[in-house]
């Protein structure tokens, strides 16, 4: 179960990131409330993201992760970064 969330833990951010601004849009719409709700679980994210991305480069060989796994997760982490990113963009920029 652990190498399942090490392969998947940047698509496990990204959905958490997606539901959660789905909820603050629905139910605060456009205050400026939800803008900084936004900014704070995207920078949130985007922080669980690096977190991830570190513990990824520096994974020992002997724990069971090997080089696919090891690259698959990298890439995986890199695009929820850009997801979570792309999500925030328009909070950010109206």
């Amino acid at each position: 179960m652990e190498r399942w969330t090490f392969l998947l833990g940047g698509m496990i951010v990204w959905t958490v990131h997606f539901f959660a601004l789905y909820a603050v849009a629905s139910i605060f719409l456009t205050t400026p409330l939800a803008r900084w709700l936004t900014l704070v679980v995207s920078v949130c994210c985007l922080g669980a993201d690096a977190w991830l991305f570190r513990r990824a480069l520096t994974a020992p060989h002997n724990d069971g992760v090997d080089r696919w796994s090891r690259t698959t997760a990298l890439l995986l982490i890199g695009g929820s970064t850009i997801a979570v990113l792309w999500q925030a963009l328009p909070a950010v920029l109206i």
